[in-house]
């Protein structure tokens, strides 16, 4: 639930609580104001009887006395009037109106309460399942002695009546204030609270998704519009931060981009020698061929066939010069679909010249068929080339590369969850192996077990960084006098096999 519907919520309770004490209370006080007006009428109708009685009892006009009760009888709000006068002819008498039967008991007990106490008496009670207001007063003579005493009976019917309408009007104003203040309250916390803290949470939406643009404007003075600005102090700020830390990428992408090539560079020097004999043997048989077809100028077939084999020298010495000028030239990274193998066969024929120097045998085993990997093909070739390269310069006494490509089911680290295919390049070489303080630090920058000046120290960090920018991983297993095992994780393209 939203926070303004919830302000709203307990606004509104407050208020429905607030105004319905207010009219509950209201109507008991109008209640009371309708009672003690009624009261007050009835008091003052009885004290306006009293007089005329009290004049007509000396007097012993018992007709008179008679007449006057019919005349204030007849009121519609009036039940009756009962007199009682002791001693009148000698005896106790009771006069009533017509409208009351003979339940003179009840009639005089009140009446004979306000002589006993001297003091006029009233109550409500029921006369005949009619609610009623009874009012005695005592009367008395000149010299103040009690001559009896008048009972008024005040039907409460028309006071119900009127405190039933005062009650429905009381209810419908409070409801309309009701209603209003819910409307008002409402309108105020869309207004002030609700639609304030939407375009925050948009804002703060937005920015979820990387829009650092993103701007709110409130302009209120309250809160809220110092919370608005300190997003967008936020929001500016982060956009600073980005763009520094853009920048910083930038710089860092360009210096390993720079590093790279500087390693590539360095093991282009440690293979000059080599491609300089791939190119000369082809060189050689190129010369040798031509002298023979200079002296056989007759022979058209054996000039022919001299002429298809320069022919074919020169192609492999044009394609030596075109893959070495390919590797060498610094570009940006690209992503394709690879063939490992093939880059693989590349390495080897790279380093075939080392190989053959070193006296080393090559044993490859590839899978077939092999998946695809996505990446750059220069920045792979480097890696095989550096791996491969130091592989066999670590048999210096001569012996086996072994060199395979298979597909492994498996996650970084060995790990149980995240699975996935990946295409896993061995290189195992039975050369002098490693401690375990140099496989510790095999990895790091300029850490290199090679004699000075013929390793930089940064071909395995390299390689490493170009693994993990194509989401794989270089495992190594050593055993001094043994050889090592490098072990290249790529991932495999999605859909290929």
């Amino acid at each position: 639930m939203k926070l303004g519907t919830k302000l709203t919520l307990s606004l509104s309770l407050i208020i429905i609580v607030v105004l319905s004490g207010y009219g509950y209370f209201h109507i008991l006080s109008r209640r009371d104001i309708l009672i003690r007006k009624m009261k007050v009428e009835v008091k003052s109708i009885g004290w306006t009887l009293k007089v005329a009685l009290e004049k007509a009892v000396l007097q012993k006009e018992v007709t008179f006395i008679q007449e006057l009760i019919d005349v204030v009888s007849e009121s519609e709000q009036t039940l009756g009037v009962a007199v009682y006068l002791q001693p009148l002819q000698d005896k106790d008498l009771l006069l009533s109106s017509r409208s009351l039967e003979a339940d003179f008991d009840s009639l005089l007990r009140l009446i004979k309460n306000s002589i006993r106490e001297n003091h006029p008496q009233e109550e409500f009670s029921v006369y005949k399942k009619t609610p009623i207001f009874s009012y005695a007063i005592p009367l008395k003579d000149k010299k103040g002695e009690t001559i009896g005493g008048v009972s008024i009976l005040q039907r409460t019917s028309f006071v119900e009546e009127d405190i039933k309408k005062a009650e429905w009007s009381i209810l419908i104003t409070i409801l309309i204030m009701i209603g209003g203040t819910l409307a008002l309250v409402h309108f105020s916390t869309r207004k002030w609270i609700t639609e304030p803290i939407s375009q925050l949470m948009g804002g703060i939406k937005n920015m979820a998704k990387g829009n650092l643009q993103t701007r709110i404007e409130l302009k209120r003075g309250d809160e809220l519009s110092e919370l608005g600005h300190a997003f967008n102090q936020m929001a500016g700020d982060l956009k600073e931060a980005q763009d520094r830390i853009i920048e910083e990428a930038e710089t860092k992408l360009r210096l390993e981009r720079d590093l790279r090539q500087s390693e590539k560079l360095a093991a282009i020097g440690q293979l000059a020698s080599g491609l300089a004999h791939e190119i000369g043997t082809p060189l050689n048989i190129i010369s040798g061929r031509v002298e023979l077809a200079k002296r056989k100028l007759d022979d058209k077939e054996g000039v022919q066939k001299n002429l298809d084999i320069v022919i074919q020298q020169t192609e492999r010495i044009t394609k030596i010069i075109q893959r070495l000028l390919g590797f060498v030239r610094k570009k940006k990274p690209e992503q394709r679909n690879l063939n490992i193998t093939a880059l693989l066969e590349t390495t080897l024929d790279f380093l075939d010249h080392e190989i053959q120097k070193q006296k080393v045998k090559v044993v490859r085993e590839t899978e077939d068929p092999l998946p695809s990997v996505m990446g750059d093909p220069d920045q792979l070739q480097q890696v095989f080339l550096n791996i491969v390269l130091n592989a066999v310069q670590s048999m210096p006494e001569g012996g086996t590369l072994h060199l395979s490509a298979s597909t492994q089911v498996t996650s970084k680290e060995g790990l149980e969850d995240g699975k996935r295919r990946y295409v896993e390049v061995k290189v195992q070489d039975t050369g002098m192996g490693m401690e375990r303080e140099v496989m510790d630090n095999i990895f790091n920058p300029f850490f290199t077990t090679k004699e000075k000046d013929k390793g930089t120290g940064l071909g395995l960090t390299v390689s490493q960084g170009i693994v993990q920018d194509h989401e794989g991983w270089i495992e190594l297993e050593s055993e001094t006098g043994k050889g090592s095992l490098f072990k290249i994780y790529l991932p495999s393209y999605q859909g290929e096999r």
